[in-house]
């Protein structure tokens, strides 16, 4: 368990209630390499919002998880940097889950468009938050969702829009140790993310009837199943939210995603 205390980072003044930014005349230094770029440039009549903490925060996130780096570089460009948008959060890996879901997080609060970044409260409900237990409670609702849907529908067009790199070409070729049981009860399109999430969602709801070996092979229900499959596609959970942000106003998924006026 990691603990830590964070100190010397001057945008910590609260704003008061009613109010959703301070002038640039209110007095907030902030701690060099750390400001947001909109401060940084002082434009006359311009509101420090609390955007520019949604900034700081994402590069601690990313100095955290880095062990030490700075998306904007060292201590003698750093400002320059981030004043230009030019970033660099190379110690993410294309082919980690977890990584992946970082990054998608980081870029969005280290935009230079301070209007961009997302609102405190919709930064924690992004996925890079959720454990085991919710991301494969979101892909079962998803199935679920999606199950009778026409193939012509937009929410799978767009769930299957890009799908190719999802699935890695043919999902059925990276979990060999389960063809024969999935061949069992029907059949599945291997080039399909909706496919893919069905078979999950079925081996998930008859988990305690699939032979030992299967069981052994998937894991411990959540956390050992759920990264089976995001080890072996570590796409998915990003490219599946990304793509039901479609029906994110239905009651179902507003466990999953920012509501509308969240601040």
């Amino acid at each position: 368990q990691v603990r830590a205390v964070i100190s010397g980072l001057d945008f910590g003044k609260k704003i008061p209630d009613g109010r959703s930014s301070f002038s640039l005349r209110s007095g907030i230094p902030g701690t060099e390499g750390w400001i947001a770029p909109e401060v940084l440039r002082d434009t006359p009549g311009n509101k420090t919002t609390a955007a520019v903490d949604v900034f700081s925060a994402g590069c601690v996130f990313y100095f955290v998880i880095s062990r030490g780096q700075h998306p904007f570089g060292d201590a003698l460009r750093r400002q320059v940097n981030i004043l230009a948008g030019e970033y660099s959060l190379l110690h993410f890996k294309q082919g980690s889950h977890e990584d992946i879901i970082a990054q998608n997080l980081i870029e969005q609060m280290i935009s230079t468009e301070a209007e961009t970044r997302p609102s405190c409260s919709c930064v924690l409900k992004h996925p890079f938050f959720w454990s085991p237990e919710r991301q494969l409670l979101f892909f079962q609702d998803v199935s679920d969702r999606i199950e009778k849907e026409p193939a012509e529908s937009p929410i799978v067009l767009t769930l299957e829009n890009g799908g190719r790199a999802v699935v890695r070409t043919n999902w059925r070729m990276h979990i060999s140790s389960m063809h024969s049981d999935l061949r069992r009860f029907r059949t599945y399109k291997g080039n399909s993310v909706r496919d893919l999430l069905r078979a999950m969602r079925n081996k998930k709801h008859h988990y305690h009837e699939l032979p030992s070996e299967v069981q052994e092979t998937l894991g411990e229900l959540p956390e050992g199943f759920i990264n089976y499959f995001t080890s072996r596609f570590p796409r998915l959970l990003m490219h599946t939210y990304e793509a039901l942000l479609i029906c994110s106003h239905e009651r179902l998924f507003h466990p999953y995603y920012p509501t509308h006026n969240a601040k």
